[in-house]
């Protein structure tokens, strides 16, 4: 899961090398110059953006390097916005690849020679990723892009990329070192998955013009032709792809079976918590206007009401769906968070997650000694740097998460929604008590009277066990119950989040956040001096009996709620269908059928981004945007290994594949 990055000198004229392939990242004679004649001239970029008419234009990349050229194309980008205020082209996409991403000290050294791009550097190094597999979602307002960076090998990411049936990419910039440096690249593998991941006409430049890759395009689809080359270099090549596409991998989890929603479509959010309020951040961000119907009076009364959240992953020893779920969800989550305009108490003071028994213990050993991910993700800490870190004493060391903290959840709620455009509309009381799915669209019964949407996302957390269309789901709410600890002289001094098998957080307005009981298929919110009693004595074992936690008073303040997860853990984001629809279509692979012989599920209206459970701060962000590309037809910023782990429709296919009626 972490990635090397490169290794990289600078030579004589401040051009950054590559050691592994002995090759120049741009040209010593002007890198910008480069970019403009073979990707942005060569793709013929300006007279297309003017002639484009959907909203959103998508370039792929091979090979990031020193991100040059997705700072050009960003900021020609954001000078044709300024431009063009009307014209339909609102967003770009860039998806760029990089099997050995530059350390953030070389990026910004090489960086520093194209003083016109500062602006847009400086974004990229702000926003720039750990260097983690898989891809990171980089938002860059100002200049209108949204850049997905993939790190690992092109031919193991492309064939991850989930794309509507007529393709996802406009143009392609196919850079990375040349065919004769890094022969692994330029592969009939890599021409094949351009085919299938291109729109119809989508262009491509490139500053090669070497034998394997005219022939490789060819053979693809694509049609290529040979142009004059930049500086020293003769030749060239341009063109466009003219081919067919594949059939999907695994259909029953296609994500693209209806019409891509547009700004003239409605879509209601029912819910009002972090699952909703993170929906609409980000279809916000898309021009889709949306309604978020919440049932109470205030946002974020349910599980999202609790007045302190601790911000974390939850990371294996090994590069697991789950694990990968929860890193590039904290990642992105904390992306998000730090770049919202409106404020919310919260702090990034760390997380410690200790070593407080001996299975504990070795399994944080087995994780570090791993070493999957990188120190900056998470780190050992050794008991007396831990207490020095925290400002208590504390009986073992354990995990350091440096970027994490914890945050306010109803003010974060209230920040996210803040941070949307008019034409996210918010009502509050609205209570929904029938949800109808037409052909054309979704009715619901709010306070008794009908409203029409074109479609409907159900994000209402433990109160989906109430929608009978949420019955497709095998929900299992849980209640949790955290203590607010009243501020007190053996505790004043924490100052960063304590994990076990509970958790403890610095004080906010005077009180810390003492949890989590866990209640299985317990929907009462009262609060119980039993789970009261389990919190503290949970605390105390951790920690052990004669400690400072000894010594906590407490008056009985807490507040219980209830989360809703699924049996894999794991959260659910995409469309909603019936499970005797999808038990009819899929029962032919009980009998052994591959999932690549089916066809796609049925288009429909209804939509889903439900069961985060307790790690909602971590996951509603990312599983936002998955649900927001499959809505739009934009991209989407996982590999499809991700997508089908959080499908609403697995647990079904699952039952399918066993035999197992609905």
């Amino acid at each position: 899961m972490k990635s090397r990055t490169a290794q990289v000198y600078f030579n004589d004229s401040g051009t950054p090398v590559a050691d592994d392939f002995d090759d120049v990242y741009f040209s010593n004679d002007s890198g910008i110059d480069e970019t403009h004649h073979v990707f942005i001239a060569g793709n013929d970029i300006p007279a297309r953006w003017l002639a484009h008419t959907r909203r959103d234009f998508v370039i792929a990349e091979t090979g990031f390097g020193t991100g040059l050229n997705c700072l050009v194309a960003m900021q020609a980008f954001a000078a044709f916005r300024a431009e063009h205020p009307e014209h339909p082209l609102k967003q770009l996409f860039i998806l760029s690849t990089e099997k050995f991403p530059m350390a953030r000290d070389d990026l910004a050294r090489a960086l520093t020679a194209f003083p016109v791009l500062e602006g847009a550097a400086k974004a990229l190094l702000n926003n720039y990723p750990l260097s983690i597999q898989g891809c990171h979602r980089l938002h860059f307002d100002e200049f209108h892009t949204t850049l997905d960076l993939w790190i690992g090998d092109v031919h193991e990411l492309l064939p991850q990329w989930h794309v509507p049936p007529r393709g996802l990419i406009d143009a392609w910039f196919l850079d990375g070192f040349a065919p004769g440096k890094n022969p692994d690249m330029w592969t009939e593998a890599l021409f094949s998955q351009m085919a299938r991941v291109s729109r119809q006409g989508a262009t491509f430049g490139t500053f090669t013009a070497a034998g394997i890759v005219k022939r490789g395009l060819r053979d693809a689809g694509f049609v290529v032709e040979k142009r004059k080359g930049f500086g020293r270099k003769r030749d060239m090549l341009g063109g466009y792809f003219d081919g067919q596409h594949p059939a999907p991998a695994a259909p029953p989890y296609s994500r693209f079976n209806n019409d891509a929603v547009t700004a003239d479509h409605r879509i209601a959010i029912i819910g009002g918590g972090l699952a909703a309020a993170a929906l609409a951040r980000s279809l916000s961000r898309t021009g889709i206007s949306a309604t978020v119907l919440c049932a109470d009076e205030t946002l974020a009364q349910g599980a999202s009401g609790n007045p302190q959240g601790g911000f974390y992953p939850q990371l294996h020893s090994e590069a697991s769906i789950a694990s990968q779920i929860q890193a590039h969800g904290f990642l992105y989550a904390s992306r998000v968070y730090r770049q919202l305009p409106e404020p919310f108490t919260h702090d990034w003071c760390g997380v410690l997650q200790l070593n407080f028994s001996k299975t504990v213990g070795e399994r944080q050993a087995k994780l570090l000694d791993s070493e999957v991910w990188p120190e900056a993700l998470v780190c050992a800490i050794s008991r007396q740097d831990a207490s020095d870190f925290a400002g208590v004493p504390l009986p073992a060391g354990g995990l350091h998460i440096p970027l994490g903290g914890w945050v306010c959840p109803p003010e974060l709620v209230s920040a996210l929604i803040a941070g949307c455009d008019e034409n996210i509309r918010v009502q509050t009381g609205a209570k929904v008590t029938a949800v109808t799915e037409h052909e054309d669209g979704v009715t619901l019964c709010v306070n008794g009277e009908e409203q029409h949407f074109d479609y409907a996302v159900i994000a209402t957390g433990a109160d989906s066990i109430h929608i009978p269309q949420m019955t497709a789901l095998p929900l299992r709410p849980v209640r949790g119950q955290v203590e607010a600890i009243p501020g007190q002289p053996s505790v004043s001094a924490l100052r960063t989040v304590l994990c076990h098998k509970g958790y403890m957080t610095p004080q906010m307005d005077n009180r810390h956040a003492l949890g989590s009981t866990y209640g299985k298929d317990d929907t009462r919110c009262d609060v119980r001096d039993s789970d009261t009693q389990t919190n503290l004595a949970t605390h105390k074992k951790a920690m052990g009996a004669d400690s400072w936690v000894a010594q906590l008073q407490h008056d009985g303040q807490a507040r219980a709620a209830i989360r809703l997860t699924l049996p894999d853990h794991q959260p659910a984001s995409g469309q909603l269908l019936s499970n005797d629809v999808l038990y009819e279509q899929y029962r032919a692979l009980s009998t052994g059928k591959p999932l690549s012989s089916q066809t796609p599920p049925p288009a429909g209206r209804l939509f889903t981004l439900t069961g985060l459970g307790s790690r909602g701060l971590t996951t509603a962000p990312f599983m936002a945007q998955i649900l927001t590309g499959q809505l739009t037809h934009t991209p989407l910023p996982a590999p499809e290994s991700l997508l089908q782990a959080t499908a609403p429709q697995r647990f079904a296919i699952r039952n399918s594949i066993r035999g197992v009626a609905p």
